[in-house]
């Protein structure tokens, strides 16, 4: 009976191990993988089509930039947009226009939990954050 439950313990202590090293857990912290935070307000509308509008609501108060993914290389250059949410906005949502590789306006203040919708005028483009 001993017999039979130390063998249970030491599958048990071979089930755990093999979980942490699948896990990336290790006595030598240099070897755990890097774990990064997910982006706020991460999104990604593929390309836009005329007549849908795509609509994503912004739950935590900041400053968001966006882009075109055909039409800018990074969050700082090229078709892009920022979107501020912020706490005191009484701005309930707002509308923004997407062609000619400009975003219009291209920036708009809104209230924390309301929403930005962006039309396709005109083009091929997307929003994206990051």
């Amino acid at each position: 009976m001993k017999l039979r439950a130390l063998i249970a313990a030491l599958a048990m202590l071979v089930v755990v191990g093999a979980a942490a090293a699948l896990s990336g857990c290790s006595k030598d912290k240099g070897t755990n993988p890097v774990m990064t935070p997910p982006v706020p307000e991460s999104f990604s509308s593929g390309d836009l089509v005329m007549g849908s509008p795509f609509t994503h609501p912004f739950m935590t108060a900041g400053t968001y930039a966006y882009r075109c993914i055909h039409h800018s290389t990074s969050l700082t250059s090229g078709m892009v947009g920022t979107v501020i949410v912020d706490d005191m906005s009484s701005t309930m949502g707002a509308g923004v226009s997407v062609s000619s590789n400009a975003f219009t306006p291209p920036s708009v203040t809104i209230k924390t939990g309301t929403t930005v919708t962006w039309t396709l005028a005109s083009g091929t483009h997307t929003v994206t954050r990051p």
